[in-house]
């Protein structure tokens, strides 16, 4: 695909990786629509994103867990840009500790912000991107959606959820000349444990890795984009993977006694 002029949207873009998607786009002089819960951060990324080079860009404060807001954010999009060419369904939050002292209510918040997000603006996009019979839709998973993290397991099952859809609905889509993709960052460096609790392990990525991935990935369409290092675990998944999560439990265990205990 071709990038100059085309209409990008993506969510959750007033920090972190979605901060970095826009800005990576802007500079190969994409439109873009983007939306978040924090609009004056927002408008501050969308200042940025056309100094960057786009020629375009609108904002929109969503909160993506609302239906009506997620789906009247794409239809702000289609009325302004007339067209959408990618969407980037990046908006997500996590939760760290154990399962067994989650509450309820962040518990609703993970699984209606991670997965019905990615839900409700994949539906409204959908008919106009299957009109144009082309597009590339690319949903932001984690490693945690191909390699479960112990003291995450919630938030590992979402991003679980997310793969699973980007592939089913990628199958459903065979044909339409419409792409679905998933990108699955590892740790990086935004607010996430600031916000989600825990401390990262392992190395921690720059945002703008991910979303140089993203970039390629929307130029050129594939099922799955995730680093080389964490390909090659995956490959090891069968036969390692119970040896994987009692190595992360107990590192996590070690390294986060306080969220862990």
């Amino acid at each position: 695909m071709r990038l100059k002029n085309s209409v990008v949207l993506v969510t959750g873009a007033s920090s972190g990786i979605g901060e970095a998607t826009a800005l990576a786009f802007a500079r190969k002089g994409a439109q873009l629509a983007l939306c978040a819960r924090r609009l004056p951060r927002l408008q501050e990324v969308a200042e940025r994103c056309r100094e960057a080079g786009s020629p375009r860009v609108t904002t929109k404060r969503v909160d993506i867990r609302d239906r009506t807001q997620a789906r009247g954010f794409v239809a702000a999009a289609l009325r302004d840009f007339d067209r959408v060419d990618v969407l980037v369904n990046n908006a997500g939050l996590g939760a760290s500790g154990r399962l067994l002292d989650l509450p309820e209510e962040k518990a609703r918040e993970l699984v209606e912000t991670n997965i019905l997000g990615v839900v409700w603006t994949t539906q409204a996009a959908l008919p106009a991107l299957i009109a144009a019979r082309a597009g590339v839709i690319i949903n932001v998973s984690s490693i945690a959606g191909v390699r479960a993290a112990p003291y995450s397991a919630l938030y590992s099952a979402t991003k679980y959820a997310v793969t699973g859809l980007s592939h089913a609905l990628r199958g459903e889509l065979s044909g339409t000349g419409v792409k679905v993709c998933a990108v699955y960052p590892a740790v990086t460096a935004t607010e996430f444990f600031s916000v989600s609790g825990g401390r990262p392990l392992g190395p921690v990525y720059p945002a703008r890795w991910v979303a140089n991935l993203i970039v390629r990935t929307a130029r050129f369409p594939r099922r799955d984009a995730m680093v080389l290092p964490f390909r090659l675990a995956h490959l090891a998944e069968p036969i390692l993977g119970g040896l994987i999560d009692q190595a992360i439990g107990e590192a996590r265990r070690r390294s986060e006694p306080d969220v862990t205990r």
